[in-house]
């Protein structure tokens, strides 16, 4: 289970386009462009590496066409 307010930094990150943190301009997966579209495993690899490069350690992702479901957490190796 994620905490809400890791739901809501996990959800900017996974919605932000690439170059849109000035920051970090390679931080963001722009799922929005993936909607409708065919779930892949190169989707599934870009949101682990996206969440990963966060510090978020990732339990279980799961890509279906009813959504996105994550399990971990931030901070614990």
């Amino acid at each position: 289970m994620v905490a809400d307010s890791d739901e809501r930094h996990i959800e900017h990150l996974l919605i932000s386009k690439q170059g849109e943190w000035k920051n970090s301009p390679l931080t963001g997966c722009d799922i929005q462009k993936a909607q409708n579209g065919s779930i892949t495993r190169m989707l599934d690899r870009h949101i682990r590496i996206q969440l990963e490069a966060d510090g978020f350690n990732i339990e279980k992702l799961t890509l279906s066409p009813q959504g996105i479901q994550i399990q971990g957490e931030y901070g614990k190796e």
